[in-house]
């Protein structure tokens, strides 16, 4: 996938774009720079925006989206657009992608889509017919995921700043394990893996025969998948924090040294509170929407298909209980009568008419005996009168699913709301430092940092009670195999098979990751310049780790590596998945030096951007790029260099050629 040209129109900084993208098979590198504030980031998101949509949640985000300085001036109209060459089916195509944004009538937000593909034109819209929608969606977003899926784009397009977040232990481990699992397509395998042991479990359960053994299997995997969910919460509480600390981690420090500025904490607490109110009536529009859908999700979704299936039967139940209905006409339930003959016994008894041995349990049985020789039997006794008017209701309806929009809506609301934590504790720290709060903040940070260290604890103890656990259901898995059973027999080997395919193809790959990875960071990692022995990838997906060791042999603990180290060390990960990868897609960096010292800068400059990519796209300041040193190092290799110039009168970026006055020679 290479891109070949951007527009934009109408969209935050950008009053209106038309950039030239394209690069020379020889000079792969397009150099964009910008002062902070001038649209690079901007620009970053407008091209990941044309390729996956905007998510605009109503008429007041659609405003902040709107070039400011174009209000009543130009139509209230985003236009994003990009051109690409890419490949579907192995034919190398052209195609422009356009995405439409305006408001209607009502304020609510509408989006166009479409897709010219050498000349056929896929078109859909909140506004197209819901089956052309369907049709003409499908195919575009089949064409994207052909060249670069949305969940594969972070790490092509990225921001080299969040780096920072590596510098704790876990999210470092965390990130290299995602970077294989989904760059090199690991994790189907291992998601297909662990669903086919939920099912092995389901049906293990089902053959224990003795109620005991079945009772003790039961307890035995509900409380491993209770320490499943409790392992689950852990690790997202430690993401929580690590993110708390990481974005925090500048004012604590600012905090230890006593040097708080006000000011900057306002806008701060500004932006953080918009963002919690946005979240929050983002929570209230979706839950609105879900009440709706859920009132009439069984009588419009499932309940027409499952009708459908069962018809006859349902049909005959109608039909035995409306004739029952008939006969039955004068019959009273068990309860009643034995209230009833109990009273009417106690008015005889009173008026003595009746003998005080008198058995109220014998007069009861006699009249049931009395209605039964009378009324059939009902077999559906079991339902009541409403159950059986909703499934002659049942019969009758049908109904449309329309939990596609939903469930895009759900999955917006799930990374919005894994954010709000972290913002509410953002904004709370934000505003104790404010108002004089430093031992406040330094309390929290190390309290936090403290509580961390107990989470990790936790979680070594819990995962060698699973393994404990497992070892246990393992005792009834074997007395299980010992009966045939094919559905239990293919079970088995589902689970070994995908782990299977998952450990082949990192085997198939393994030696040549490793190479490439050890000459790349002999090059690229200052620190330990050309004195990498060997990396060391493990056998399995599963259980998978990464080991760096030195020429000397000893192992070179990942964690231990700086900032600046840690960044390149991903970046080397990333560039040599990316060779090996299924996608051969353009990589666009914002913030490009990170946390980058002088040594590693110019590792990068000479070995590192110019292979990268058939397409790297630079976002850079003057400050990251140097006029003087670095541009000359990068020339070589660059197709186009613009400059982004931000006009605060009229609110709008412009932008022309050459980096920040150096023309490039060619």
């Amino acid at each position: 996938m290479l891109i070949q040209k951007v527009k934009i129109s109408n969209y935050k900084t950008y009053l209106s774009l038309d950039l030239d993208l394209s690069v020379d098979d020889e000079r792969p590198i397009i150099l964009i720079g910008g002062g902070n504030g001038g649209g690079k980031t901007t620009l970053f998101e407008a091209i990941s925006g044309a390729l996956y949509g905007l998510k605009i949640d109503n008429a007041e985000h659609f405003n902040e989206l709107l070039n400011q300085g174009a209000l009543g001036s130009a139509p209230p109209i985003i236009e994003l657009q990009i051109t690409f060459v890419g490949k579907v089916l192995g034919q190398t195509r052209k195609y422009i992608l356009r995405r439409t944004y305006r408001l209607n009538q009502q304020g609510r937000p509408l989006e166009s889509v479409s897709l010219n593909m050498d000349g056929n034109v896929f078109v859909y819209g909140t506004m197209s017919a819901p089956k052309d929608r369907a049709v003409n969606m499908q195919q575009v977003n089949k064409i994207i995921k052909a060249n670069l899926p949305q969940e594969l784009s972070q790490y092509f397009l990225f921001d080299a700043m969040q780096s920072g977040e590596l510098l704790k232990k876990n999210v470092f481990a965390q990130t290299i394990r995602d970077n294989f699992e989904k760059v090199l397509g690991f994790q189907k395998y291992l998601q297909l893996k662990r669903a086919s042991e939920r099912l092995l479990q389901e049906w293990s359960q089902a053959r224990l025969q003795a109620e005991q053994e079945q009772k003790e299997y039961n307890e035995l995997c509900a409380r491993k998948e209770s320490f499943m969910s409790e392992l689950d919460a852990n690790t997202a509480e430690q993401d929580r924090i690590f993110k708390y600390l990481s974005s925090v981690e500048e004012e604590y420090n600012r905090a230890k040294a006593g040097a708080q500025q006000s000011a900057d904490l306002n806008k701060k607490i500004q932006a953080v509170s918009a963002r919690i109110d946005d979240i929050l009536k983002h929570c209230d529009t979706y839950a609105e929407d879900l009440r709706n859908f859920m009132e009439n999700i069984e009588i419009n979704v499932f309940l027409p298909k499952l009708a459908s299936n069962i018809s006859q039967e349902v049909n005959n139940i109608l039909r035995i209980k409306e004739q029952l209905l008939k006969e039955n006409t004068g019959a009273y339930p068990i309860e009643t009568l034995r209230d009833v003959t109990s009273k009417i016994i106690e008015y005889l008894k009173d008026l003595s008419l009746c003998s005080a041995d008198v058995d109220e349990e014998n007069v009861v049985t006699h009249i049931v005996a009395l209605q039964n020789a009378v009324n059939r039997p009902d077999p559906y006794e079991c339902l009541d009168t409403d159950e059986v008017s909703a499934l002659r209701s049942l019969m009758s309806r049908g109904g449309t699913n329309q939990f596609v929009t939903l469930d895009r809506q759900r999955q917006d609301l799930e990374t919005q709301i894994s954010l709000l934590d972290n913002l509410r504790d953002q904004k709370a720290t934000f505003e104790r430092t404010k108002t004089g709060g430093n031992d406040e903040l330094i309390r929290t940070y190390e309290a936090s940092q403290s509580q961390l260290d107990e989470l990790q604890d936790k979680s070594a103890q819990i995962k060698s009670e699973i393994s404990r656990l497992d070892k246990r259901i393992h005792q009834y898995d074997v007395q299980i195999q010992q009966e045939p059973d094919v559905k239990y027999d293919t079970l088995a080997k589902l689970k070994p098979f995908f782990e299977m395919v998952a450990d082949k193809l990192l085997k198939k790959k393994k030696a040549q990751i490793e190479s490439e990875m050890q000459q790349q960071l002999n090059t690229l990692l200052v620190s330990y310049k050309g004195h990498i022995g060997r990396i060391e990838l493990s056998d399995s997906m599963e259980n998978f780790n990464i080991k760096m060791y030195h020429t000397s042999g000893n192992e070179i603990s990942l964690n231990q590596l700086n900032a600046a180290s840690k960044q390149i060390f991903i970046q080397v990960l990333l560039k040599v998945l990316r060779n090996l990868g299924d996608y051969n897609p353009p990589v666009m960096i914002d913030t490009v030096m990170g946390v980058l010292d002088n040594e590693s800068r110019d590792a990068l400059m000479e070995e590192y951007f110019p292979q990268l990519a058939e397409q790297t796209i630079l976002l850079c300041t003057t400050s990251e790029i140097r006029t003087d040193s670095d541009y000359i190092k990068l020339e070589p290799f660059i197709s186009k260099t613009y400059t982004l110039h931000r006009d605060p009168a009229t609110q709008s970026t412009a932008v022309s050629d050459g980096y920040f006055g150096v023309e490039l020679n060619q």
